[in-house]
């Protein structure tokens, strides 16, 4: 919550209010689940859920996220495991009649690189909210798409950056505290990157 209202510029949603409910599967078991709304920017609410079992299969993702739209059309899900060291971040794009899920896995020391680009493009500076302090619902979906939905081309530039990064991070040496190490193994990489690009445009 405190990310998204301090540091992105949402709302605090008008209840914070978590609300338990039951998401019936073939040959199982109902499943339990707790949504919690954390922030919200125009229609669009950004919620926690948990089921105490940790991050659940995408298919059990699916049937939450079409749940939860009958209430709240447009949404943003973070799934969490029980130790909040992982969340999925999870959006669903609809277009020509067709919806597809976009995701995003996080765990707690991980380089942010990536997610960083994901945040920066669902912030919202005060100066574009109207008189009434709302943006369009359809730029904040645009938003969101921008942060989710990736082309394929750039989850493969990011993976081998992972690699590289993670490569170059054995080479260093001198830095004892490993978030400080991978700092600056991201820091050097992205230099190296943007001195590649400016040659490469001569």
């Amino acid at each position: 919550a405190r990310l998204f209202i301090d540091e992105l510029g949402w709302s605090n949603p008008k209840s914070r209010n978590p609300v338990t409910a039951q998401l019936s599967t073939k040959n199982s078991p109902p499943l339990s689940y707790t949504r919690t709304p954390i922030a919200q920017l125009s229609g669009v609410i950004t919620f926690e859920v948990t089921t105490g079992d940790g991050i659940p299969d995408a298919k059990i993702r699916a049937a939450i996220q079409k749940q939860v739209t009958e209430e709240h059309v447009e949404n943003l899900l973070i799934f969490l495991d029980d130790a909040r060291t992982k969340s999925l971040w999870y959006w669903v794009k609809r277009e020509a009649g067709k919806a597809r899920a976009r995701d995003h896995l996080y765990v707690k020391g991980q380089p942010g690189d990536l997610f960083i680009s994901k945040l920066a493009a669902m912030f919202a500076d005060m100066s574009e909210f109207d008189a009434e302090g709302n943006i369009p619902v359809t730029e904040v979906a645009s938003r969101l798409k921008a942060a989710f939905d990736v082309e394929r081309v750039t989850k493969k530039f990011y993976d081998q950056f992972k690699k590289e990064h993670t490569a170059f991070l054995g080479f260093i040496d001198g830095i004892p505290i490993k978030a400080d190490a991978e700092w600056y193994a991201s820091v050097m990489l992205n230099r190296m990157m943007f001195v590649y690009f400016i040659q490469r445009k001569g």
